[in-house]
C-alpha cells in the first residue's frame, strides 16, 4: 500500500526523478527548480503517494482566488506508468477533493488531452464544465 503525504526537502531528489518522468511525454518542458519552489508555497497543494519502494506519483493544485470566485485547480496529477491502477491517482485527487471540500470551494481539472485515456476514466465522476480560455496572440 501507500500513503499520502506534502513534500520534505529530504524527499527533493525523489520528487525531482518522478517530476522529470512526467516530463518525459509532455508538449511542454517545466522547469523544476520553479515547480519545487511553487509546490511549497501555502496556496498551493502538492502531495506524493509514497511506499516502501519509493515515490508512486505526486500531484499539485493551486488555489486561485479572484474578486467574484475562489477554487483550487489541478496543475499536474502523474502517477509512473510502473503503478498506474493501484489506486494512487485516485489517492491524490481524493486528497485535494477533501480540501476543496474543507474550505467549501470548488475542484476544477483543466486540460486533459484527448488522448489520455487513462486520465479520462479516472475522472468519469467528474462533471465536463465548458469554460472559454483567451491567450492573447
Amino acid at each position: 500500500m501507500f500513503v499520502i503525504e506534502k513534500p520534505k526537502e529530504i524527499h527533493i531528489s525523489a520528487w525531482k526523478d518522478l517530476f522529470e518522468k512526467s516530463q518525459q511525454n509532455s508538449n511542454q518542458k517545466h522547469n523544476f527548480d520553479l515547480f519545487w519552489t511553487s509546490a511549497l508555497k501555502e496556496d498551493c497543494y502538492a502531495f506524493a503517494a509514497k511506499n516502501d519502494g519509493g515515490f508512486l506519483g505526486f500531484i499539485v493544485a493551486s488555489l486561485f482566488e479572484g474578486f467574484f470566485e475562489k477554487y483550487i485547480y489541478l496543475d499536474i496529477l502523474f502517477v509512473d506508468a510502473n503503478f498506474r491502477k493501484m489506486g494512487a491517482g485516485r489517492s491524490l485527487l481524493n486528497k485535494i477533493e477533501e480540501i476543496s471540500g474543507s474550505l467549501e470551494i470548488d475542484f476544477y481539472i483543466q486540460r486533459i488531452e484527448k488522448t489520455n485515456l487513462i486520465a479520462k476514466r479516472l475522472l468519469n465522476d467528474y462533471e465536463k464544465v465548458e469554460r472559454m480560455i483567451y491567450k492573447k496572440v
